[in-house]
């Protein structure tokens, strides 16, 4: 079963026709609660040009999180599974807890707590955690210091799949580098994200550097 952290807006959701998910928390070994995955096809919402998905069916759902007992922050992957489920108890939340931008920040200035697969997710969870000021704000605030740092870095850690090749040329957009982005979406890509590359392709071509919507849906 493909499980995500709960968050506070599937507390009062209504219990799902599947058996719930445990893991552990390492500090503590209080239980950390899981909840299967939404379909695509089920969920409406937003995508922005740094690949953030905003939607009202579904809830934040970060790999990293705070236990609610302890204060740990952890990676889901990396969370021992529990053997046994806790007996019922209503009114008690075993979900992590999102973090938080000031956690985000924290964390990038003590890398070696995270393990290095995390390090690129954690980068793009900061990156779109600040850029959530910008979703709705007529006169942006362009890029901090901090935050081009932190795109730079980024840049170092993707590969050469669809998705990482789309995140580096929307990223040298945002930091001007529009012929480097270019570059990076002059080849092919896979059918299902070849319009998110068009999209893209506009906006290096017309030399727009702002966080932009490329597209609303409802579901299928």
């Amino acid at each position: 079963m493909n499980s995500v952290l709960e968050t506070d807006a599937g507390i009062d959701a209504p219990p799902v026709s599947v058996d719930l998910t445990y893991k552990t928390c390492p500090q503590c070994g209080a239980p950390v609660r899981l909840l299967p995955v939404p379909s695509p096809d089920a969920v409406r919402g937003t995508l922005w040009s740094d690949g953030y998905l905003q939607s009202p069916d579904l809830p934040e759902l970060p790999i990293l999180g705070k236990c609610r007992a302890c204060g740990a922050m952890g990676h889901l992957a990396e969370l021992p599974e529990m053997a046994e489920p806790p007996p019922p108890a209503p009114g008690i939340d075993h979900t992590f807890a999102p973090l938080t931008l000031d956690d985000y920040a924290a964390l990038l200035e003590n890398l070696r707590d995270i393990s290095l697969q995390f390090h690129a997710y954690l980068r793009i969870r900061f990156w779109q955690l600040n850029n959530h000021r910008r979703r709705s704000d007529n006169d942006p605030p362009p890029l901090s210091e901090v935050e081009r740092d932190n795109l730079i870095e980024l840049l170092n850690l993707l590969g050469d799949a669809d998705a990482d090749r789309l995140i580096t040329a929307e990223i040298l957009r945002q930091l001007q580098e529009f012929d480097a982005a270019e570059s990076v979406l002059t080849g092919s890509f896979g059918d299902q994200v070849s319009p998110i590359a068009q999209r893209l392709r506009e906006l290096v071509r017309d030399r727009r550097a702002e966080l932009v919507k490329i597209y609303e849906h409802e579901p299928r």
